[in-house]
């Protein structure tokens, strides 16, 4: 049994024209079987669509020409145009069409020439092929869709930026220009003294005396009115009239009397001594201490002047007392 076994590539001339040779054998065979045998016209038909698929094959219409075979198998029951559609259906990468193509191709070619055996085996190896395939894109589609990995990516460190660091401008004073020897500042007040002079001590130590001088006259002064009128008062007390219109003290005696009143003006003279005598203290300090403020180094003196201080300059008022 003859068979299309061998289909030629679009860009193989010269397996093309084996297959051309193969395909007329294979015809001039096929004609001479009596068990598939048709019609004179079916067999020109099937014919007419043999060539009409093998053009399509060559031009790379896999799909189309694997039709065109079936056709020509519909019209006259040969077993070639079924391999041949199967191999068309493989090239065309439809593997749900040419497998059970390839099946029926086993089932049907049942001849034991050399050209049939190597026909089934050679329709087994492409099954065997196809199913692979099948296989493959079954597991691709269930396969579930691959996950691109999560990387970490870092966060990124941001270093901390310290402020800039302010610098105070640098302040440079002016050259000092040290005056001459024989020349004088006389814009620079001569410095305080921060003590007193000996005298002005001495007024201070005379004031502050004659002062408790004075208030120790004036208390003096108080106590001696006060027992004076303690004294009047236990005169004023003790009144008895007479009929000699009389005027008698019962509990006040002649001697009481005399004693008090010398009391009260020794007293009174003491309070006016203390009381002289302090102020002619107050007095004598006072002039101590004018006096020595009218010495020529404690004259009060003001005086004004310009200090130059960090590029401009400076008013001063300079005294003392």
């Amino acid at each position: 049994m003859k068979r299309f076994d061998t289909l030629p590539n679009a860009n193989d001339a010269e397996v093309m024209k084996t297959a051309l040779s193969l395909l007329f054998i294979l015809m001039v065979a096929l004609t001479a079987v009596p068990a598939f045998a048709g019609p004179p016209d079916a067999e020109k038909q099937a014919e007419a669509l043999v060539a009409q698929a093998k053009d399509r094959y060559q031009a790379g219409d896999y799909e189309h020409a694997a039709q065109l075979f079936m056709e020509a198998y519909g019209e006259v029951q040969r077993p070639a145009p079924v391999f041949n559609a199967a191999r068309a259906y493989e090239q065309a990468g439809l593997w749900a069409e040419a497998k059970p193509l390839f099946e029926l191709y086993i089932q049907i070619d049942r001849g034991d020439d050399a050209d049939s055996v190597a026909g089934r085996a050679d329709a087994q190896k492409h099954l065997l092929a196809v199913n692979a395939k099948m296989a493959e894109e079954t597991a691709r589609r269930n396969a579930p869709p691959p996950t691109k990995p999560v990387v970490a990516v870092p966060a990124p460190q941001v270093k901390p930026i310290a402020p800039p660091i302010k610098q105070s401008p640098v302040i440079q004073d002016p050259p000092r220009l040290d005056a001459p020897d024989d020349m004088t500042d006389v814009n620079v007040a001569p410095p305080p003294q921060d003590t007193w002079s000996g005298e002005q001590t001495a007024a201070v130590v005379t004031m502050s005396a004659g002062a408790v001088l004075i208030i120790a006259s004036i208390a003096v002064g108080i106590v001696a009115h006060s027992q004076l009128a303690d004294l009047d008062a236990r005169l004023a007390a003790d009144q008895v009239a007479n009929s000699q219109n009389l005027t008698l003290h019962g509990s006040v005696t002649q001697l009481e009397m005399d004693s008090g009143l010398a009391t009260y003006n020794s007293r009174q003279v003491t309070a006016g001594v203390l009381g002289g005598v302090g102020a002619a203290a107050v007095v004598a300090g006072g002039i101590l201490w004018w006096h020595d403020g009218n010495q020529p180094r404690n004259r009060v003196a003001l005086t004004t002047g310009v200090v130059p201080n960090q590029g401009g300059a400076m008013w001063t008022l300079a005294g003392h007392f």
